[in-house]
């Protein structure tokens, strides 16, 4: 699902959140975890042994792409309550549109006795409770379902060692398509943390509105959940080494993802949520808590297939396919045009409230 991802573009276009979010950004652009000097960033080794095994789509001489989202694998909850919308939508409307039948027949649409005045009513009325029903589900309800029913399957990311540029592949709501320069990139700093502190943990990037034609900042949660902190700096390192020195620094990936939804790599994301559990060898405990909560683990894993097979494949716009072919251009980074202006900040006509009453 798209949560978080969702819900750190809110907070910063919301109007009601940006005032609070202007004093959180200060304080994330200040954190020691995010690494300051972009230069150092991309050019100093954070591991000896890169590797993107498990997160990486596509891999070639000119671009890898990986995958992206920090709760992808949490979808399948929401797809319920979008399946019951829809159940109870579909019966409302199917009785709405049978009662009405009297506009055509002439008749009550059970018992077959002529209609009288009061059938003609209700089928109004019917009609305009099921309206408000639709209007309701399209202006409330669609926040919550869009977060993984109705949209791209996967979030993606693609580096491209030609352009430099970073490709952010995102749903509408949660930012869009960005592009972002490679040299700008600030990488969380987990180098030297013990192995167990980022167990279960992504590789996060960032970009920082540090420049005026950035006005956002921009959070990407990178490849798989890590078993340890080694392995977030050997997929930093696979990356980096890639931009930096090429192809052939980095080992060829032993096996792409697939970008088919077949049901068992469902059942292996129900089961993900045991992985640092098994990695720490717990594993009797880890086949007795499957075995109990396999009933539960089932509705998961068929609530997470349906969920998939609701959304599309996302594609990129084709100046991104064709980016680093020979004479082909190069993408325009994103700018702040890209975007609706920042909400103005909430306090901004008490002042004047003020001035007034003083005046008085």
């Amino acid at each position: 699902m798209y949560w978080i991802e969702w819900m750190l573009w809110y907070i910063q276009t919301s109007y009601r959140e940006s005032e609070n979010w202007q004093k959180k950004l200060e304080k994330i652009l200040a954190s020691d975890r995010l690494q300051k000097s972009k230069k150092s960033i991309t050019q100093s080794k954070a591991s000896e042994t890169p590797s993107a095994d498990g997160s990486i789509y596509e891999f070639n001489d000119c671009y890898i792409e990986l995958s992206a989202g920090e709760s992808q694998e949490r979808r399948g909850v929401i797809t319920y309550s979008t399946l019951a919308i829809a159940y109870f939508l579909f019966s409302f409307a199917s009785f709405t549109l049978t009662f009405n039948e009297v506009w055509i027949t002439g008749a009550y649409y059970s018992t077959k006795r002529p209609a009288n005045i009061g059938d003609y009513i209700t089928g109004l009325l019917l009609i305009t409770f099921v309206s408000c029903l639709f209007w309701v589900v399209l202006r409330y309800a669609r926040i919550l379902i869009r977060l993984e029913n109705f949209v791209q399957r996967r979030m993606l990311i693609r580096f491209n060692r030609m352009t430099r540029q970073v490709y952010l592949h995102r749903p509408r709501f949660a930012g869009g398509i960005t592009i972002f320069d490679w040299d700008q990139v600030s990488a969380e700093a987990v180098i030297g943390e013990e192995e167990y502190a980022n167990i279960g943990r992504k590789l996060i990037l960032s970009w920082g509105p540090t420049m005026p034609e950035l006005p956002h900042l921009h959070v990407v949660f990178v490849g798989k959940r890590a078993d340890g902190t080694s392995d977030i700096t050997n997929l930093w390192e696979f990356i980096r080494r890639y931009m930096e020195e090429g192809p052939q620094s980095v080992p060829a990936p032993r096996e792409l993802l697939g970008k088919t939804p077949w049901p068992w790599l469902s059942v292996m994301a129900s089961l993900s949520f045991f992985k640092p559990l098994w990695r720490a060898r717990l594993r009797w405990q880890v086949g007795c808590i499957v075995a109990l909560a396999s009933p539960a683990l089932a509705v998961h894993a068929l609530g997470h297939w349906i969920s998939l097979l609701l959304c599309w494949e996302p594609r990129w716009p084709r100046i991104i396919r064709e980016a680093g072919l020979p004479g082909k251009p190069v993408p325009p980074l994103s700018t702040a045009a890209d975007w609706p202006p920042l909400p103005k900040e909430i306090n901004e006509r008490k002042p004047l409230r003020q001035a007034g009453r003083r005046s008085r």
